[in-house]
């Protein structure tokens, strides 16, 4: 294979707290603040839950609100929500007078609620609440919500006319207005409500159930838009709908003590009057998602952020990282209690409910691994709060147990987060969902979301108090694997890596003549002082291969310069080191369509990417093209570090080599596949391997979970797993 060709496959186009964060002043002592907001002025406000006697260990704590200055020094006014049992809030919206609308639970039966409420008793155990206060910090509503039925308040929105409408999960049914719409419905497991009060708090002008549970937005017409999470196919979705039907799998966090459902992710648009369900729609994976926050922009699409533990949560090429970064074990065991580690998302669905804009995961590989030595992750990364800015760009909050989480590049590797130190973090996602800001880290390792966007952009994050502030992208906007277009924080020895950017050198695109030297076309990028060869540069895009000789450090500064463009680029970055960061690289189209769609090929979805693979006639193997049974299919590996023989940084590969560490299946007890062999690519950089897989299989496709074999340690290639297409020996060939 010629070199030019090769490379024209392979390495193309289109392929301690962080600097940013500031701590305010904390609030008082054993306060716990869920909801935080923020006005034109800037003042804070925060919502939560305090105990008054942290002494008692069976002291219930107690709702608050209350409104800070924008540095948060002084408290301007603080509201206390008390009754004789637990309450607490956990959502807050501001009407257009600052107004303060705020949601939550409570075991009260004294709740301090106002005559003519719509609710003024509590009638079970466990009710949702919803107060309005003034903007001095005075009731001027306070009911329960939920009738005979139990219920939390989950989330909150307002209108411009003070209407508050709020969402939750019930237990039973809640009083419903005439002609409601019905949503899902269930004897075993809790549903959900959506309520809209009047200005008054004294009345439901609209009564649901349902829907939502979990997210609500409102868009400028009216409409409703409801986010929540079912288990089981429960839920209506309508005609034409992105996603009818659910899985029904077990989502089991308890092993042997216990098994749930998987919950699905569920988004509804309902008319003003409640009477009318505009669309409906899943928009799930096999092990169900999340939602914790929903928004609208202008044009009626809604943007959605949570946490999955679905390998084929729905991505797209437009989103910045479409791929799954863990690598799970696999889920067709008998014996299977635990779903895949999770991982956030976000996604934006377009105004009909029909389609994805672009969804895109945000997760590293880091997890929490559960007891009993099953090796299984407990949890990984995860979305737990969002906020849109004036400008479009999508900020979300959550906490973090990854090193390789996305957006690190300014974070000293000994400052990220671990599986045994997780940390908050506060991320930017730019409107197309396509670019990512320096992911900030805030001082704690508490589960809680709640997050604010003040006019400025700043980010204000509930638990601990504290803001976060974005730094414009230079010239680098991302950093990624060459392979599979994974955007990382960490590289290894001898990896092939991609920037891209904007004006990063000049526009024609070029590759060097004669082998790859360290500086071309007026790019120059080192690690630690050490130049790395230059393989291909264009306006929007450098490739390059990192020096061997960073093997063993920790960490590496990456500068970047190219002195051709004006004006010139001169920029750095901080990477972390790892001995291996293995990557099969994926077909061009992998990217360029919806990564999981259903109707791309045989009306087949499977949680992998289609590698850049070839049959043994040479053919790009795919659907259409399958590979026969029995035969040997050709994928190509990068980041393999170190091997033996060592390969030289820059140099070409002259013949074909075996190389140790070699790939193999991770589950050879399957028996799809077999590695023959793991080799260098003669006329291609050093560090690309190629790898023989013979199949052998009854189906149309193989998914293949790889790893690369160290004498004791083995390095899970990225992903869920590779497909490759398989022709079924008692099928005849398309």
């Amino acid at each position: 294979m010629r070199r030019g060709f090769l490379l024209a496959l392979l390495l193309s186009a289109n392929h301690a707290f962080s600097q940013g964060v500031q701590s305010l002043p904390p609030l008082p002592a054993n306060t716990y603040t869920n909801a935080v907001q923020a006005d034109a002025s800037g003042n804070i406000y925060v919502g939560g839950e305090f105990v008054l006697n942290p002494q008692d260990p069976n002291a219930p704590a107690h709702a608050f609100v209350g409104k800070l200055s924008p540095d948060g020094s002084q408290i301007l006014w603080w509201t206390v929500l008390q009754g004789s049992d637990a309450d607490q809030v956990v959502a807050m919206a501001l009407g257009p007078d600052n107004s303060v609308y705020v949601t939550g639970t409570t075991s009260s039966p004294d709740f301090p609620t106002t005559p003519g409420a719509m609710q003024t008793a509590e009638s079970v155990a466990n009710q949702a609440f919803a107060v309005k206060l003034s903007p001095k910090g005075t009731v001027v509503y306070s009911t329960y919500i939920g009738g005979s039925a139990s219920t939390t308040g989950n989330a909150i929105a307002v209108d411009t006319a003070g209407h508050a409408f709020i969402t939750g999960s019930l237990s039973g049914a809640l009083p419903t207005t005439p002609g409601a719409i019905t949503g899902a419905t269930s004897a075993s497991y809790n549903t959900a409500f959506v309520i809209e009060l009047n200005p008054a708090g004294t009345a439901a002008l609209v009564a649901i159930n349902g829907f939502g549970g979990d997210a609500i937005a409102l868009d400028a017409r009216g409409n409703i838009y409801a986010a929540g999470s079912f288990a089981g196919p429960l839920a209506p979705t309508t005609s034409g709908a992105f996603q009818t039907s659910s899985s029904q799998l077990t989502c089991d966090s308890l092993g042997f003590f216990g098994a749930f459902p998987c919950t699905y992710q569920h988004i509804a648009k309902i008319d003003p009057t409640g009477t009318q369900l505009l669309y409906a729609t899943y928009v799930s994976g096999t092990w169900g998602a999340t939602p914790r926050g929903i928004a609208v922009d202008s044009s009626g699409n809604a943007i959605v952020a949570g946490t999955t533990n679905s390998p084929d949560y729905p991505t797209t090429g437009r989103g910045y990282q479409p791929e799954y970064a863990a690598s799970p074990e696999p889920q067709s065991a008998a014996l299977d209690f635990f779903p895949p580690q999770s991982a956030g998302y976000v996604t934006k669905l377009n105004g009909s409910g029909t389609g994805l804009l672009w969804s895109t995961f945000f997760a590293g590989s880091g997890c929490v691994v559960v007891a009993l030595g099953s090796g299984s992750c407990a949890s990984g990364d995860n979305i737990a709060g969002m906020a849109v800015d004036a400008n479009g760009n999508i900020l979300f909050a959550g906490l973090a147990y990854s090193t390789d989480l996305p957006g690190l590049w300014m974070t000293p590797v000994a400052s990220r987060p671990t599986f045994t130190n997780p940390l908050n973090f506060v991320a930017r996602l730019s409107p197309d969902g396509s670019t990512l800001s320096p992911t900030q880290l805030l001082p704690s390792s508490t589960d809680a979301g709640g997050l604010a966007v003040r006019a400025d952009g700043t980010a204000i994050f509930a638990s601990p108090l504290a803001s976060a502030s974005f730094s414009t992208l230079g010239r680098v906007a991302a950093i990624a694997d060459s392979a599979d277009n994974a955007k990382i924080v960490s590289v290894a020895p001898g990896q092939l890596l991609t920037l891209y950017g904007t004006d990063l050198a000049p526009a024609e695109p070029a590759y060097p003549p004669n082998g790859f030297p360290p500086t071309f076309n007026g790019v120059t990028v080192t690690f630690n002082d050490i130049a790395a060869p230059i393989l291909y540069t264009s306006a929007t895009q450098i490739n390059l291969q990192v020096p061997y000789e960073i093997a063993g450090q920790s960490q590496v500064t990456i500068e970047v310069s190219s002195l051709f463009v004006s004006p010139a680029v001169s920029e750095s970055y901080i990477l972390a080191v790892v001995e291996r960061q293995p990557s099969v690289f994926v077909w061009p189209g992998s990217f360029s369509q919806p990564v999981f769609d259903a109707a791309a090929c045989n009306g087949q979805s499977i949680a992998g990417l289609q590698p850049l693979a070839f049959n043994a006639d040479g053919t790009l193997n795919s659907c259409t093209n399958p590979a026969a049974a029995d035969s040997a299919v050709t994928i190509f590996l990068n980041g393999l570090g170190v091997t033996v023989p060592a390969q030289v940084t820059g140099m070409v590969s002259s013949s074909l080599t075996a190389v140790s560490p070699s790939a193999a299946p991770l589950y050879p007890y399957q028996a799809t596949a077999t590695v023959l062999a793991t080799d260098t690519l003669p006329g291609s950089v050093s560090s690309l391997a190629q790898v023989r897989i013979q199949v052998s299989s009854t189906s149309s496709y193989l998914n293949i979970p790889l790893e690369v074999q160290d004498a004791s340690t083995a390095f899970l290639v990225r992903g869920p797993g590779i497909l490759i297409w398989v022709q079924p020996e008692s099928e005849p060939r398309p």
